[in-house]
């Protein structure tokens, strides 16, 4: 476990490029038509900046809800029934494997209408539609705007802050894209909400105690998939399990012995985190709405 792990219900973590980028996204929002915010569909709530909805103010807005591919996919369609019942346009894409351009434009369209009014009562040719892509670091933004753009337009990268400064992307049929960096909150007043992104990697995990976030992923698991661990580790079901018992099987089944036979739990704490947050252990949301 790391020395630099804080104990401590708010946790703060907002590195100096976010606070650069929190000021320019104030005023890059009056520049743009439509915001598409992007959460990851196994933590939505936890994934959303409750700063954006402030500064973001009523501008027309969807949800993409990236790494569908990593959630559940029955929890995914509650969550997009649940945005629905809120008002708010939000839809689950695998961003690496299909092409989301004509989904997105097809949606966003609805949403430029009082646009499109104003430039036809002023006698204006349509303008361009200028889109602002949001979220919090590493989420899939960059992956959503090269699948949009067709070419590797923006940076993109398993771990959070790959993005540092706005950039203005065009795309075909006269629409604008403007991507921003990753803003975290600068404090997150329920720790679990920390926790979560440390499992999906929108923050640093050292920044968290691993027995917390190990614990988390769990409980979680007990809850609501407690065979998540049978095809990977050959745990049949944890539901009575310790989180010690549970990585003592791992590092058992996996070999991992440190000096002379004693079993490495740390080494099977880190694989549990990396596999479960690369998708490699299945498909298991971290939230649910009805919870």
């Amino acid at each position: 476990m790391s020395e630099k792990t804080v104990y401590q219900k708010n946790v703060h973590y907002f590195p100096g490029h976010m606070k650069k980028a929190l000021n320019e996204l104030s005023s890059s929002i009056k520049l743009v038509d439509v915001v598409i915010e992007v959460m990851d569909a196994r933590a939505p709530l936890a994934s959303h900046n409750p700063y954006l909805s402030t500064v973001l103010g009523d501008k027309p807005r969807m949800i993409v809800l990236s790494k569908s591919d990593y959630a559940d996919p029955l929890v995914t369609e509650k969550w997009i029934e649940y945005f629905a019942s809120k008002g708010i346009i939000a839809l689950s894409l695998d961003l690496k494997k299909e092409k989301v351009f004509s989904k997105l434009i097809a949606i966003s369209k609805p949403l430029v209408e009082k646009k499109r009014a104003k430039e036809k009562k002023y006698g204006m040719k349509p303008q361009p539609i200028r889109l602002l892509v949001v979220g919090v670091p590493n989420v899939g933004k960059s992956t959503l705007i090269n699948n949009l753009a067709g070419k590797a337009a923006a940076k993109a990268g398993n771990k959070p802050g790959v993005t540092r400064a706005e950039q203005f992307i065009k795309l075909p049929h006269d629409f604008i894209l403007l991507d921003t960096p990753g803003i975290l909150p600068m404090n997150y007043e329920d720790e679990e909400d920390a926790i979560k992104l440390a499992l999906t990697g929108s923050i640093k995990e050292e920044i968290l105690p691993l027995e917390k976030i190990l614990g988390n992923l769990i409980e979680i698991f007990k809850h609501f998939y407690p065979h998540a661990l049978q095809n990977r580790f050959m745990i049949d079901d944890i539901s009575s399990m310790e989180l010690d018992e549970i990585l003592l099987q791992i590092a058992k089944n996996r070999n991992y012995v440190q000096s002379g036979s004693e079993l490495d739990l740390e080494r099977a704490s880190f694989i549990l985190i990396k596999e479960y947050r690369d998708g490699v252990l299945g498909r298991y949301s971290l939230e649910q709405p009805d919870a």
